[in-house]
């Protein structure tokens, strides 16, 4: 007897199984479902944020058009101009909430794609999904695809959302559109370098430090142009974020800098579908360097353990602290005078941009204390620590040596930052007693990012599932802090926000019984934690 075996097909019948293509609706849709709240919440906040930056900018900064002068002299500047601008055009409101604040969102766009691709590429291979998914009729390419197509809607969205923002602030319907067009174009484009950086190294965390390094790289490049012209030089066409920012909105407007964007983003993705060819489910292009037959000794206790494990995390950003704070301090003598609404209006305004960036480098260390907390989570939910926990080590042993681990790092990464603050400021003024005086108003700030680490601590305990409302604290105590002078909020509102306690001005001042009173919070917070960890069953993976 004679048996004839048809090829497989997908639900539809209508392809073969061996399609590289095949189920990628479902893969789409999978993809929405699993992001609803994310992707929503990434759209809402970059569209809540147009309105709300302009009409602070326009309440506070520039409430007359002597302020708006005085505030269009300073963004032309070439050291302002390394933050925002460049300045096109006639000077207005809307212009200038162009020129302060365009760059935000469009780093805002790329870090939004950036973060979904890698959670439907490279994290769900390493988490084993993706290996179950392709057990069923499933093409080699489709999670790719649906990711890609996710990122385009997502990217749409996000133009028209901030179209209808800026529209409702004064800008024509054409110059809104081109605005949320340069959004979208930014944010495709870096969906396609993380395409290509998933498919190079093996963990979500290196696909990201990645395509990071060439967000970085991008921004820098465009600061750099933009220090060598009004307009922007010859270094500002290398950076894909300058392409946007060239279209020219409300100042002679051009669409084709976008179609670089789109081209570059076509090519990126065609690399990334080649690289995928090339290599098994799991494995990566960079081949991972084999480790030690055997660990040496300093590696058998927890503490040095967590160490090991966040070590590439706070040599990277460590770097990242050098440069930025070395760029942000080199600005420092170019300020002069200025009406900063935070600050007293008799202020010495140079050694208040300090104390703005000091506070700006806190709110970052906040980013890392918060991503560090909630790898602990990451890794109890992949099954890891369970071999950890199968020895002589127990859960408060290693819950205290991972977080005594960030507590250094987040002492650590200040004085770094600070440091390198310092030495651009002193090199910038010719006051070499800015170093120590910066690294000091950095480092007393420790305490209420020591809160900030210890709020995903306690929710680790008691409350796992909901860890991402630390990202919420973290946002909402910066927002409260920066922009609550601004909006004229009442003292009592402002004061709920974490960061609100300890003084920015003058530089170095300290506060000891709120140092006191925030130490002893983030203490009790996680002893809450290990209290819940304690108690609680851990996740099987």
């Amino acid at each position: 007897m004679t048996t004839t075996v048809s090829p497989a097909r997908s639900r539809t019948g209508s392809r073969p199984a061996s399609s590289h293509l095949t189920g990628t609706g479902a893969m789409v849709r999978l993809a929405l479902r699993r992001d609803r709240i994310k992707l929503t919440l990434w759209l809402v906040a970059i569209t809540a944020l147009v309105p709300r930056f302009y009409y602070a900018a326009v309440n506070a900064v520039v409430p007359t058009p002597e302020a708006l002068a005085e505030a269009s002299q300073m963004i032309r500047a070439s050291f302002m101009r390394v933050l925002g601008g460049p300045l096109f055009g006639e000077v207005t409101t809307q212009s200038y909430f162009l020129a302060a604040y365009w760059v935000e969102f469009l780093l805002a766009a790329a870090i939004m794609n950036l973060m979904l691709m890698t959670r439907h590429t490279r994290a769900e291979e390493q988490t084993g999904r993706a290996e179950l998914i392709r057990a069923a009729v499933v093409g080699r390419h489709a999670q790719l695809t649906g990711a890609l197509i996710v990122a385009v809607i997502s990217n749409a969205a996000l133009a028209v959302l901030t179209t209808a923002a800026t529209i409702s602030i004064g800008f024509p319907a054409g110059s809104a559109l081109l605005f949320g067009a340069s959004l979208a174009a930014v944010g495709l484009l870096f969906a396609g370098v993380t395409a290509v950086t998933a498919q190079v190294t093996e963990h979500p965390r290196g696909a990201n430090g990645l395509a990071g390094i060439v967000l970085f790289t991008a921004w820098l490049l465009r600061g750099a142009g933009a220090m060598q012209s009004q307009e922007g030089g010859p270094l500002f066409w290398l950076s894909p974020i300058g392409w946007s920012q060239q279209t020219r909105v409300l100042a002679g407007e051009r669409w084709w800098p976008l179609g670089l964007s789109v081209l570059l983003a076509g090519l990126l993705i065609a690399g990334a579908y080649s690289l995928a060819s090339r290599r098994d489910l799991g494995a990566s292009l960079v081949v991972p360097r084999p480790g030690r037959g055997s660990a040496p000794s300093w590696l058998r206790s927890p503490f040095t353990l967590a160490l090991r494990l966040q070590q590439a995390a706070i040599l990277g950003w460590g770097a990242a602290f050098l440069a930025i704070g070395l760029i942000l301090g080199a600005m420092t003598g170019g300020m002069e005078t200025t009406n900063l609404p935070i600050f007293s209006a008799d202020a010495d305004f140079g050694r208040a941009w300090i104390s703005l960036m000091v506070f700006t480098g806190s709110l970052y260390t906040g980013v890392f204390a918060v991503l560090s907390v909630i790898r602990l989570r990451v890794e109890e939910v992949r099954g890891r620590i369970g071999s950890v926990l199968a020895g002589p080590t127990g859960r408060a042993t290693w819950y205290w040596s991972s977080l005594l681990v960030t507590a250094l790092a987040v002492v650590v990464l200040p004085v770094v930052y600070g440091t390198a603050l310092g030495v651009g400021a002193a090199l910038s003024t010719g006051e070499p007693g800015l170093v120590g005086e910066v690294v000091w108003a950095s480092l007393i700030r420790a305490p209420e990012v020591l809160v900030l680490l210890a709020i995903p601590a306690a929710l680790l305990g008691l409350a796992p599932r909901a860890m991402n409302a630390a990202w919420a604290v973290l946002v909402y105590s910066g927002f409260m802090q920066v922009l609550g002078s601004y909006m004229n909020l009442p003292g009592w509102l402002v004061n709920t926000s974490v960061l609100s306690h300890l003084p920015w001005h003058p530089l170095g001042t300290f506060a000891p019984v709120a140092t006191l009173v925030l130490t002893v919070l983030a203490a009790a917070l996680a002893l809450f934690g290990l209290y819940g960890l304690r108690r609680r069953d851990l996740a099987s993976g």
